[in-house]
């Protein structure tokens, strides 16, 4: 009886010490779930070309000498100012034809570089008004538009300096405007330059240090976007 109660506990004791089963490995996280996890993501949409956001990419009429967008986005577009279109339009690789004044007229400055976007013939039997070579609607620079501009009053033959209506930097939006800085180390310095003279002013009275701030971050605007720097495509008007 003494010897199977030793039997006995001896087994009892063995059991005891064998080791406790191990829980299942925890599987890998996939690689989404592991880039959630860390903050990071994969841009997944490209940016939209100019037909999906509605803008013109060719002459209205490839025979014309003159290259101009279609007349119904003119129309849409010389409803009110667009300065982010206008930025786009003038882009070195648009293929606008860009027209230059011969002479000052009305806002309009001397040597100053438009975009041709309508050529207005002298109508065949009407009242003739003003020179018989008809006329132009331009884009300028700040997005506005001017219309019958005579077209003895401009030129395709480039100056040496062009000039450009003044860009409107408050009206361009918020993500161009990040695009630019991002972009540019020229319109970044001219940014914050035009930020620390200004204090937030966008007209009226300011000082001749803001007015000089203001066109030192317009010529920074203007040189990147002619010497072919992108900006994010605008939706069109």
């Amino acid at each position: 009886m003494l010897r199977s109660s030793i039997t006995v506990l001896l087994l009892l004791g063995a059991c005891g010490g064998s080791a406790a089963p191990q829980p299942p490995s925890t599987p890998e996280a996939p690689a989404s779930s592991a880039s959630a996890a860390t903050g990071t993501s994969t841009p997944t949409d490209d940016p939209p070309t100019a037909a999906e956001a509605g803008l013109p990419s060719k002459c209205a009429d490839a025979s014309s000498a003159v290259c101009t967008p279609s007349s119904d986005f003119v129309d849409r577009l010389c409803n009110k100012p667009h300065q982010d279109i206008a930025l786009w339009l003038f882009g070195k690789d648009t293929p606008f034809t860009r027209l230059y004044l011969r002479g000052k007229m009305d806002e309009l400055a001397f040597d100053e570089e438009v975009l041709a976007l309508r050529y207005r013939a002298t109508p065949k039997g009407g009242i003739q008004v003003g020179n018989s070579t008809g006329s132009y609607d331009v884009l300028r620079w700040d997005g506005s538009c001017a219309l019958a501009v005579d077209a003895e009053m401009i030129t395709k033959s480039r100056p040496p300096k062009p000039r450009n209506a003044r860009v409107q930097w408050h009206r361009i939006a918020g993500s161009t405007q990040d695009a630019l800085i991002a972009a540019s180390d020229a319109v970044k310095r001219a940014r914050a330059k035009r930020g620390k003279e200004c204090q937030g002013a966008m007209s009226g009275d300011v000082s001749a240090a803001c007015e000089k701030a203001d066109a030192s971050l317009v010529s920074a605007v203007v040189d990147y976007v002619r010497g072919g720097g992108s900006i994010p495509t605008p939706d069109a008007p």
